[in-house]
């Protein structure tokens, strides 16, 4: 079922990179072969295996097309995992959440430990679910907002992940707490973000369910000063539409997208094998600027050409330009010594060429003699080198001879034959011997 939250997706060609995440309380040892196995399908997929993509993902080849053609297009994908302090979670459910390798994890607080008028202490309150939100009556708004603020702290600072989110969780039923205290609440968390390095989530739920029309407003409101808090500080924004089913994945998104043009923010992260990329919404000249300002450029000079900026005529840079035009600092070691014995080469010419004794002159014009004599034995030399495969031809000639050993054998042979022809009369001359008269 994993796979076809990223058919719907492609099937209406939005959001362009989707990430999906269960909460850690339905966690069980298969999830992390599952999440392997629709890994391995969406990169068929990609490849565009349509038969092994749906094969592997246990869907239609039809589905596995629509898949294929969305990742084609530029559609981005990653699994990650919600984790919250739900008691229902199982006690090794972050081993399984290790084992899955999710792309992102998104750090959420949903229970806070209260003491039930009817059930005791230490009671988990889940106070984002309607059966309990009575019970904001008997705890009271400031309190339940101090608990969660300060659980939800003590959480990134202690536990993995890359994602805040729905700080606003607590409001859920219009249970805001006053304005100076919520300030300073987005304030508290931001800090806390930027110590951990952890990006903050715009939650959408709230905006497209079923809620009055005032406390949409003033949640608009709260998102659009949260991002330019973020944008200041310079934590990442990632936008989540919280969907628990994929009918509802991107809703709101464009009044979403209406506010981050507002705060003047045109970037977002997204998890990719655990950090977070960054994702242009616009490519403006502005942004393609900056993306090309990080790329280094050509130098002139390099080991292509295998000549320096000075040998070829070019003015040598200073370190501040040098660390501007590498994009970072300038490293002193060997390469750097090397270069500069290579820019000081043209100097020292100069300066011998400025000396003026006669014994140097005098120096100078024996050694050109010198040069010319050793360059003449080498082009004597070689062309000896160059003839030696004449002697080879005697070499075969050599070998013609021994062919006319062949008559010679024979001739050997011939006496033989002779000298059996000469035994035969003398067996002639023993015949009449025995012969009696």
């Amino acid at each position: 079922m994993l796979f076809l939250w990223f058919y719907h997706a492609c099937q209406r060609g939005s959001p362009r990179f989707l990430m999906v995440s269960d909460h850690i309380n339905y966690l069980t040892f298969e999830d992390p072969g599952a999440v392997n196995t629709v890994r391995r399908a969406l990169k068929l997929a990609e490849a565009g295996d349509l038969y092994g993509a749906a094969e592997t993902a246990g869907v239609d080849v039809a589905h596995a097309a629509i898949v294929s053609e969305g990742l084609r297009k530029g559609m981005r994908f990653s699994i990650g995992a919600e984790i919250d302090n739900d008691p229902r979670a199982r006690p090794d459910a972050q081993n399984i959440v290790d084992a899955m390798k999710p792309d992102g994890m998104i750090r959420s607080v949903h229970f806070l430990t209260i003491e039930h008028p009817e059930k005791g202490a230490d009671w988990s309150w889940p106070f984002d679910n309607p059966e309990f939100k009575d019970l904001f009556a008997v705890v009271g708004t400031q309190k339940a907002w101090e608990m969660y603020v300060a659980k939800l702290i003590d959480d990134i600072e202690k536990l993995p992940g890359q994602i805040v989110a729905h700080i606003y969780a607590p409001a859920v039923f219009g249970n805001w707490p006053d304005m100076k205290r919520l300030e300073q609440y987005e304030n508290r968390v931001l800090e806390a973000c930027v110590a951990r390095g952890l990006a903050i989530e715009i939650n959408t739920r709230f905006i497209y369910r079923d809620n009055p029309a005032e406390q949409k407003q003033k949640y608009r409101d709260a998102l659009l000063r949260l991002m330019k808090k973020a944008k200041n500080k310079g934590v990442g924004i990632a936008v989540g539409s919280d969907a628990h089913s994929p009918k509802d994945q991107g809703s709101a998104f464009e009044i979403v997208l209406k506010l981050l043009d507002e705060a003047k923010i045109n970037e977002l992260v997204f998890p990719v094998a655990g950090r977070l990329a960054r994702v242009a919404l616009r490519a403006t000249k502005e942004h393609l600027q900056k993306v090309l300002s990080r790329e280094p450029a050509v130098q002139a000079g390099s080991s292509i050409s295998g000549y320096g900026r000075a040998e070829l005529g070019l003015p040598e840079r200073s370190e501040e330009e040098e660390r501007i035009h590498r994009g970072g600092r300038v490293k002193k070691g060997k390469k750097a010594a090397v270069a500069s014995k290579r820019l000081a080469a043209p100097t020292r010419i100069a300066k011998k060429a400025v000396k003026p004794p006669a014994k140097a002159v005098k120096a100078a014009a024996k050694k050109k003699p010198v040069v010319k004599k050793v360059s003449r034995p080498v082009l004597k030399k070689a062309k000896p080198a160059a003839k030696k495969p004449a002697p080879k031809k005697p070499a075969v000639k050599k070998a013609a001879p021994k062919k006319k050993a062949a008559p010679k054998k024979a001739a050997k042979t011939a006496p033989k034959k002779l000298a059996a022809k000469k035994a035969a009369p003398k067996a002639k001359k023993k015949a009449p011997v025995r012969k009696k008269r």
